[in-house]
Formats: C-alpha cells, sequence, structure tokens
C-alpha cells in the first residue's frame, strides 16, 4: 500500500524532460559579456559595501579613542592638581 504511487502511469504530458526544456529556452544561457557584466557589478557593489563598512568602522573607532584620551587627560589633570 505504500508503494502504490509508484505503480501509476504518468501522462507525457505532465513529463519534462531536459531535452524539452533545454530546446524551448532558446538561446543557450547568457553570453560571455552578460557574465563579465555581471561579475563587474557584483564587484563593485561588494567593494562599495565594503568601503563604507570599513569608513563606519573607522569612524566609530576614532570617536572611541578620542573618548579614551579625554577621560585620560582628565584623570592626569586631577593627578597634577593632587600634586600642587
Amino acid at each position: 500500500m505504500m508503494f502504490s504511487i509508484a505503480k501509476r502511469q504518468i501522462p507525457s504530458t505532465l513529463r519534462s524532460f531536459s531535452s524539452t526544456a533545454a530546446s524551448s529556452s532558446g538561446g543557450g544561457g547568457a553570453g560571455l559579456f552578460a557574465r563579465v557584466g555581471s561579475f563587474i557589478s557584483g564587484a563593485g557593489l561588494t567593494a562599495l559595501a565594503t568601503e563604507i563598512y570599513i569608513f563606519k568602522e573607522v569612524r566609530e573607532g576614532n570617536l572611541e579613542m578620542l573618548k579614551k584620551q579625554r577621560e585620560l587627560e582628565k584623570r592626569l589633570a586631577a593627578l597634577e592638581k593632587k600634586k600642587h
């Protein structure tokens, strides 16, 4: 009973083989220039996203370093006041 579906016949109109699908598509895939163009646009978008990410990280890192520098200057000024 479990394998009863294997005994059924599928009509040939519902079956599509790779030969019929390939013959109906026509062009045979993307050409060289389309592939190169896709690669260049993908590489460009990746470079842009990477540049934005790096710029953001550098900016946040600079702000954090400035904050730490100000804290150190306050501590140093407090130490100098105690000394004098």
